[in-house]
């Protein structure tokens, strides 16, 4: 009494031969792939004349749709492209922000040089306000003395 409706179908070995795991290819001693070119090719039963039409071997010995492989290669195009357009875009806003930068950091060495020049006229002036201030604190003491001469 089958359990289900495949227990009672018979596969032939072709069929069975499609089910059957993909054996690793070539593996040498160091668990490195090393592929040959045997196998890499499918099992000499498998027939392309014997497949549907439409129908082509893909990966793992499976069976696979040529319209659906189309379609799906089709919608990776589509999304390499868009991923494209994409990092073209970011690429132009980092040259943007690059160009952007370039101007602030010249901008920025311009302000500091101005500071640093109205720093060097600032002492400079106080140079002079602290020379003046003790000339006129000299000329000061010597009113004082003259006037106490004369008094």
């Amino acid at each position: 009494k089958p359990t289900s409706p495949r227990d009672g179908v018979v596969l032939s070995e072709k069929r069975k031969s499609l089910f059957e795991p993909l054996d690793a290819a070539g593996n040498d001693d160091n668990g490195k792939k090393n592929p040959c070119a045997e196998s890499l090719l499918p099992p000499p039963d498998f027939e392309s004349a014997s497949y549907p039409r439409g129908w082509l071997i893909g990966k793992k010995r499976k069976l696979v749709n040529v319209d659906v492989v189309e379609s799906m290669r089709r919608i990776a195009i589509l999304e390499m492209n868009r991923k494209d357009r994409e990092i073209d875009g970011l690429n132009e806003q980092l040259e943007e922000d690059g160009r952007c930068l370039e101007h602030l950091q010249i901008q920025l060495l311009e302000e500091r040089s101005k500071r640093v020049e109205a720093e060097r006229q600032n002492e400079m002036l106080r140079n002079q306000v602290e020379m003046l201030m003790e000339m006129i604190q000299e000329n000061e003491a010597d009113n004082a003395a003259a006037a106490e001469e004369e008094g």
